[in-house]
């Protein structure tokens, strides 16, 4: 039997056939297990959902101010039923005394009664004795009563002072003050007790609502995250698709069928002699990918409005300055790069640039960056009159909201802060997080800061200036900007085209445009209307870090491909000719 190289077997239709075949299997699983993990997101998404509402609904019973309106209310509650009660003691122990001292007047008023008539018999029966005495043998009867009767007055005047003797409540009356004295006392040392027992309870559940928030604020980032991932998920499982039925398309090519045309599947172009730019001019429109729910970059102030925003008026400016129409292709910020390698949706061609609050980064994969076409503070934003938090190092245990942005993170840390996962960075620690959450529905954003899911947010000042200072913004008076920027020098944008030479000349166009369009009336008015005054930089993608490309590399890359370099058409001739 004869054995065939692998050189054979690459030939061979059939073992083309069979790989197709085979990438096709593994794609079907990949899809399978990605719909799978998509719903356990969902799910555990759902919980987490559930578990931030039954936080937040304990947060309103336990939380920090309930906690001490509802133990100052259990303080004054307790405090004047102690009072009361002391009120009530003392009074009743006052009326019982002045009773008491009522029935002492009386009794004394009778014994003095008593002893005067007494002493008036007394007098009387001397008064008899001594007519009796008068009267000789015929009084001698009548001596013998009034001798009787004054003995009974001195018994009676006797029992009468007695009766005053007994009757004297100088001694129960001061019982009773010592009594009303030691109950002052007791009632006194209940209500320290009380308020004691109070303070301590609002400490204690100070304390739970401290918790219950961490444990909110860490639940936020969960949710967050599970967004993201839910997102990614739904994108992979679109892409897998499309690549399943590329791989269907390939298959059936090697056994005859017709080649596979990418463009059905929302490739781009990239057969020899494509042109990019000279693609736009034909069909007069740009594709620009942008972020929809960027707030003084890129929004709408009402549902099916025009979008505007900083980013939008650059993107307008250049269309206008090629003599094309802008045709925005949104999508989530962090996917705009994918759409310069593959449409949204099949049958959709790619996007032709990226102008959506970009900054250069490595993280962003098959791209090419124009020059910076905006500078910008990196700043915190906190919520209106929050004294709390005045800078970086009052976020310490405190919740921090951050688009989920390379550049964020890396600004924030070289600032200082540290978190769940950078405790071990070395350098500076100006605070710990308590948590930090990266929000990826950039429409969240400022609900968030301003409905307390964060404590503070840093972000890009475009970002946060309309939403702080428009007329027509729903946060205006809930949340402001704190001056100053948080990272050393000015952020900056730039524009991003896919890194391929068939992207060189519209890179090109970009640069040309921005030479001349930084220094004009319109820029200027766009950068105060967004931010509230142009913001002086220097920097460019070439000072990140990655060896990040742009036009020159670009220009090398079409050069070789080309054999001839590349040239800009007259756009003004263009122009007027149209």
């Amino acid at each position: 039997m004869r054995v065939e190289d692998s050189r054979t077997q690459a030939r061979d239709p059939s073992a083309s056939g069979d790989a197709f075949e085979g990438v096709g299997t593994l794609l079907r699983h990949a899809v399978r297990a990605n719909g799978q993990a998509s719903s356990f997101t969902r799910e555990i998404r759902r919980q987490s959902l559930g578990v931030d509402t039954s936080l937040a609904a304990t947060r309103g019973s336990v939380g920090r101010d309930t906690a001490a309106a509802t133990a100052e209310r259990l303080r004054s509650e307790l405090v004047e039923a102690v009072t009361r009660a002391m009120e009530t003691v003392t009074a009743e122990i006052g009326r019982i005394g002045g009773r008491i001292d009522e029935k002492a007047t009386e009794a004394a008023r009778a014994a003095q009664t008593i002893d005067r008539i007494g002493a008036t018999i007394r007098m009387l029966s001397l008064n008899a004795t001594i007519e009796a005495a008068r009267a000789g043998e015929h009084g001698k009867g009548f001596a013998v009563v009034a001798a009787e009767v004054r003995s009974l007055a001195d018994q009676t005047r006797e029992s009468a002072r007695q009766v005053g003797a007994a009757i004297d409540f100088a001694d129960v009356r001061a019982e009773l003050q010592a009594l009303r004295q030691s109950t002052d006392t007791a009632l006194l040392a209940l209500g320290t007790a009380v308020r004691s027992t109070a303070d301590r309870i609002e400490a204690l559940l100070g304390g739970v609502g401290t918790e219950l928030a961490a444990i909110s604020a860490s639940n936020a980032s969960i949710n967050e995250a599970l967004g993201a991932m839910q997102a990614c998920l739904d994108r992979t499982e679109a892409k897998a698709g499309r690549a399943l039925a590329l791989s269907i398309e390939g298959l059936e090519a090697t056994r005859g069928g017709p080649v596979p045309d990418p463009a059905r599947h929302g490739l781009p172009r990239r057969e020899a002699g494509f042109d990019r730019l000279d693609s736009i001019l034909a069909r007069g429109t740009l594709r620009i990918a942008i972020e929809p729910a960027f707030k003084g970059l890129s929004f709408r102030q009402r549902a099916n409005g025009p979008l505007i925003g900083l980013d939008v008026e650059y993107a307008q400016a250049f269309a206008r300055h090629l003599g094309v129409t802008a045709d925005f292709v949104e999508c989530a910020w962090d996917a705009c790069t994918e759409l310069l390698e593959a449409g949204p949706r099949p049958n959709e061609a790619p996007a032709d640039i990226v102008w959506s609050a970009l900054p250069p980064s490595a993280a962003f994969e098959g791209v090419a960056y124009s020059r910076a076409y905006t500078y910008l503070p990196y700043v915190l934003a906190r919520r209106t009159g929050d004294t709390r938090i005045g800078g970086l190092a009052d976020l310490e245990g405190r919740a921090l909201g951050i688009i989920n942005d390379p550049s964020a993170y890396a600004t924030l840390e070289a600032a200082g802060l540290r978190w769940g996962g950078n405790l071990s960075a070395k350098g500076r620690r100006i605070a710990t997080l308590g948590s930090l959450i990266p929000m990826t529905d950039q429409g969240r954003i400022h609900d968030a800061l301003a409905d307390g899911v964060v404590d503070a947010f840093a972000v890009d000042a475009p970002i946060m200036h309309w939403a702080c200072t428009s007329p027509d913004s729903p946060w205006r008076g809930r949340i402001e900007i704190l001056p100053g920027n948080l990272a050393p020098s000015p952020w900056f944008y730039a524009a991003a085209v896919a890194d391929h030479p068939s992207s060189c000349r519209l890179l090109m166009a970009v640069d040309a445009f921005l030479d001349g369009f930084i220094g004009t009336a319109e820029r200027a008015a766009i950068e105060r209307r967004w931010q509230g005054n142009p913001v002086a930089g220097s920097g460019s993608y070439r000072d990140e870090p990655g060896n990040l490309r742009g036009s020159p590399d670009l220009v090398a890359a079409y050069r070789a491909q080309a054999g001839h370099e590349p040239l800009l058409p007259d756009l003004v001739t263009r122009r007027r000719a149209a």
